[in-house]
């Protein structure tokens, strides 16, 4: 089964919405910012979706030390590199994963930074 599918039917059930099929295709598509199944990371989630996992998940907080000028390149990247459910606003991004977090920490939550070095670590493979 498709990750955003799993994560959207428990948190459906938790909350007390119906787990239905349809009502699940529902959810998926205002939940996550890209609906598609996806193999790898694709877990962006729009500001519905981040509402509702933040009522059954505690998210980490990292804060931009400077503003971020988004990109469709920088968006692509992180929805690529992120393999746990994030929310990005103007001054920070919120991820659900312990070991996500202290990598973005580690990079002062330059998410510009992060994803180039993701990159580049991946053509070096």
């Amino acid at each position: 089964m498709n990750q955003k599918i799993e994560i959207t039917k428990y948190v459906a059930g938790q909350t007390g919405l119906a787990t239905d099929e349809k009502s699940v295709r529902k959810f998926v598509a205002e939940w996550w910012q890209n609906p598609r199944p996806k193999e790898k990371g694709g877990l962006k989630l729009t500001e519905e979706g981040f509402a509702r996992l933040t009522t059954q998940f505690k998210p980490h907080r990292v804060k931009f030390d400077q503003p971020v000028e988004y990109t469709n390149q920088l968006i692509l990247r992180l929805d690529n590199f992120i393999e746990c459910p994030w929310f990005v606003s103007k001054k920070e991004i919120f991820v659900f994963n312990d070991k996500m977090a202290v990598q973005l920490v580690l990079f002062s939550g330059n998410i510009v930074k992060f994803s180039t070095a993701k990159a580049k670590s991946l053509k070096s493979a």
